[in-house]
């Protein structure tokens, strides 16, 4: 016996555990994609060209590439998480 149960509840709890796990990885997936979309329909509000003195065509280009690679990079590191576990 290992902290006082039998080895089939310990397992039984590892699997219950795990499967929350996944529930939640999920959750978050799907509330990154949304995100990810969201942003996506409004790319021209929230990265599009200003014309302000210190803003240029490339760097809100910049700016939205910068924002897709770190969605990209939150979207892959979700969908491991779900496998992982």
């Amino acid at each position: 016996m290992l902290f006082g149960g039998d080895e089939t509840s310990l397992n039984a709890r590892a699997l219950a555990n795990a499967t929350g796990l996944r529930v939640f990885f999920g959750f978050l997936l799907m509330l990154v994609l949304s995100a990810g979309f969201y942003a996506f329909r409004h790319r021209k509000q929230f990265f599009g060209y200003r014309a302000s003195e210190g803003d240029t065509y490339a760097s809100a280009t910049l700016r939205m590439w910068l924002v897709i690679l770190v969605w990209i990079h939150a979207v892959v590191i979700t969908a491991l998480m779900i496998f992982e576990v």
